[in-house]
């Protein structure tokens, strides 16, 4: 991956390089690229569940809630694939 010298100012070009690097490296960025966009899906589903309630729970706990809601739906998709195709696993 081509390191960028952040004392310089970026260019599109670079930046558009950079980002095609990861897409192209993804198999070894996969997990990380994972969880930051489970992160940034919690951010909206935690915000969803905060303005749903009208304040009657803490962000924190909504936060919490999203998370277990991301984490349950993660596993429903897991299981329902080792159901489906018992020999990958």
């Amino acid at each position: 991956m081509k390191k960028i010298d952040l004392k310089t100012e970026l260019t599109l070009a670079e930046i558009l390089d950079s980002a095609l690097s990861v897409t192209r490296d993804w198999r070894r960025f996969k997990p990380a690229i994972t969880i930051f966009f489970g992160l940034c899906f919690n951010l909206i589903l935690a915000s969803t569940v905060y303005g749903a309630t009208t304040g009657a729970i803490e962000k924190g706990t909504a936060y919490a809630i999203a998370f277990l809601i991301l984490l349950t739906l993660a596993l429903s998709i897991y299981l329902f694939a080792v159901i489906l195709q018992p020999e990958r696993f």
